[in-house]
């Protein structure tokens, strides 16, 4: 199975303006070299400026699931470090894009096309 970092622009691209939609990708969650998610969840563009989630949808939440947050200042990550929380109330820091995912030193976050 071919997984490619383009997902997130192609399902971006494939949503309209405002409108959240969750695909099933494939997501990595890894915090301080620990992984979370590694496999099938919900990935959902947020908004036009990139920011999307992963392992949460309206009809599914992943026992873990993060957020990448878009903004002027850069990607700010947070996840929900309680299994079945239902907030991500956890901050990851600023991210780096590496291909399909976005990193620092503490965290990943990654969301592949099946």
């Amino acid at each position: 199975m071919k997984f490619t970092p383009l997902f997130l622009l192609a399902l971006g691209a494939a949503l309209s303006p405002g409108m959240a939609q969750a695909k099933t990708g494939r997501c990595v969650l890894e915090v301080k070299h620990k992984s979370y998610l590694n496999g099938p969840c919900e990935v959902t563009i947020n908004d036009k400026q990139g920011s999307f989630s992963i392992g949460v949808s309206d009809k599914h939440r992943s026992k873990y699931f993060a957020y990448v947050n878009m903004d002027d200042d850069g990607a700010h990550g947070y996840w929900n470090e309680e299994p079945g929380s239902t907030h991500a109330h956890s901050e990851l820091g600023l991210l780096k894009r590496e291909g399909a995912c976005w990193a620092n030193a503490t965290a990943k976050v990654c969301a592949y096309k099946l």
